[in-house]
Order: structure tokens, then C-alpha cells, then sequence
């Protein structure tokens, strides 16, 4: 299987183009990594950046009613496909903000989300959800301006929510990697079209209860990406579901739980990027 993953990364390559864009680092913002992108519309697919755009492109507002400042995340929250495993977020004005995913608690054993990691997920009625911004939650519903968009693209850091007050509770990631040394971000494997992986904490005997369902990935230096793990299968076309048998391509270090999985079908990954080229991620 890993050689068939190789050699399909060159032909990935040839369809990005040998051009990149010349505006804001982050200029871009795409899901799911794949082999197929010439024939999936899912794979390294580019959502919407504006709620003019969202609207254009059958996304609709999944709100349920909540207003900017009176919910447990921030922005005005559009969903396409009945499919909250992609949950987009949009300030104010209508520029993209944040994104999220839901997972429907009947999807969900038991014992997930653990209680060690219940402070990642927010309760919302039928759903968990967790939640990243790019950009400071405390602005979005003041909104961005046309000319700060231009300026930054789909945003200027990458906020990830660990508890149930958006505007206090969450970690600001590092843009250099040079600076992820002075965290708790364990360096995990590089993968071409990925990037460098970043796990929160790993060990080898950890217990997966403690494991945070948050990856990073970055590339020359900067960081240009990240993602959700669940250790259980997940079905959308927008996730990934890596088995056993490839987890040493993402980890340096496997802790020892992630093979309690005994499902064929694998765990559940989802690998959003924020720029147009991650053929190009050789980390």
C-alpha cells in the first residue's frame, strides 16, 4: 500500500501547476487529503471564502438560531450536504473566520469524547463540535474589512478552541515552526502533499483518552495547515481514514492504544489546508 501512496503523490504534483500565487501567505482554503484529486470533487477541494460565495455555492446557515455572541463559537455557521463534517464560519462582514466539525453523537461510542478531551468539544444538542479561527475570535463579530482581507486572505493565525468561551479559551499555534520547540507539540513525520505533522503530547504508552484530536502541519518553516484525528471510523467524503498499517507515516512515535482499533475501515482524519498548493508541501 505504501508504495501505491508514492507513486500516486508524483501524478498529484503534475495538477497543482509549477506556479504559485503572489498575494496573502494564506490564500486559500482547502479539505481533504486524497489520491484521486483529478476525480473527486471532495479531495483538496477549495471551500468558500466569503458568505457571498458560501450562499453562490448551495452552503446554508446552520446557526440554529444563535447569534454571533451568544453561542458557544463565533461567526455565522453555513453547512452544505447536511454534512457537518465540514462546518464553515464567517465574520460579520462575511469573510471566512473559522471552520468547525460536528460529529453526530449517535456516531460516537460511548467513552468519546473522553473526559480528558471533553474541553476540545462543545455540546450542540445532536453534535460535538470543535473548533478553529483564523483569526482572533474576539473580532469576528465586528468583522473584517474588505482591505484586511485582501491583506491577510483567509486569515492571520490559527486560534484552536479548548473550551466553552471562544474569546478566552483557546491556543494561538505558532506561525515559524521554529518557535513549536517551546511547546508541548511533539514532531511527528513528514509526508509530501501533507507536510510536517505535529502531534500535541504523544507518547508511546499514553492512554488515547488523553490524545488531542488536533494535528499540525507545516511546510518550509511556516505553518500552512492543520487537522482533526478521531481514533474511530467516521463516514463523509470529506475525511481520511488511515489504518494501522500507515500510521508510521505520520508518527515518529505510535502510541500503543491507536491499535485497539481494530476497525478495518481505519480512524478518521480530516486535513484542511490554508494555502492553493499542497501538492507542493515537501515539508
Amino acid at each position: 500500500m505504501k508504495t501505491v501512496v508514492v507513486l500516486a503523490l508524483l501524478s498529484l504534483v503534475s495538477v497543482e501547476g509549477w506556479l504559485f500565487n503572489e498575494d496573502a501567505e494564506w490564500n486559500d482554503l482547502k479539505v481533504t487529503w486524497g489520491l484521486n484529486q483529478l476525480f473527486s470533487s471532495t479531495v483538496f477541494d477549495s471551500l468558500p471564502r466569503t458568505e457571498s460565495d458560501a450562499l453562490a455555492e448551495g452552503w446554508y446557515d446552520f446557526s440554529r438560531g444563535a447569534k454571533c455572541e451568544d453561542s458557544f463559537y463565533r461567526g455565522n455557521r453555513y453547512i452544505r450536504d447536511v454534512d457537518p463534517a465540514v462546518m464553515l464560519l464567517f465574520d460579520k462582514n462575511g469573510y471566512i473566520a473559522g471552520i468547525q466539525m460536528g460529529v453526530r453523537k449517535a456516531d460516537l461510542p460511548a467513552h468519546l469524547p473522553s473526559d480528558n478531551m471533553k474541553h476540545m468539544w462543545n455540546d450542540d444538542i445532536d453534535m460535538y463540535v470543535i473548533t478553529a479561527y483564523f483569526v482572533n475570535p474576539a473580532t469576528i463579530c465586528t468583522g473584517r474589512s474588505e482591505a484586511l482581507f485582501t491583506l491577510a486572505g483567509t486569515g492571520d493565525g490559527l486560534h484552536i478552541q479548548n473550551g466553552p468561551n471562544p474569546e478566552t479559551d483557546f491556543e494561538l499555534i505558532p506561525r515559524d515552526e521554529a518557535d513549536i520547540g517551546a511547546t508541548l507539540w511533539t514532531q511527528g513525520e513528514c509526508f509530501y502533499t501533507m507536510g510536517q505533522h505535529y502531534w500535541y503530547n504523544v507518547t508511546k504508552d499514553m492512554s488515547c483518552d488523553d490524545f488531542y484530536p488536533v494535528f499540525l502541519l507545516y511546510n518550509s518553516g511556516r505553518l500552512n495547515g492543520f487537522g482533526w484525528n478521531i481514533n474511530v471510523y467516521l463516514d463523509s467524503p470529506r475525511y481520511e481514514h488511515p489504518t494501522t498499517d500507515v500510521l508510521d507515516m505520520f508518527f515518529k512515535v505510535i502510541p500503543d492504544c491507536f491499535y485497539d482499533n481494530t476497525d478495518p475501515r481505519g480512524a478518521t482524519t480530516q486535513h484542511i489546508y490554508l494555502d492553493s498548493a499542497p501538492s507542493f508541501n515537501f515539508c
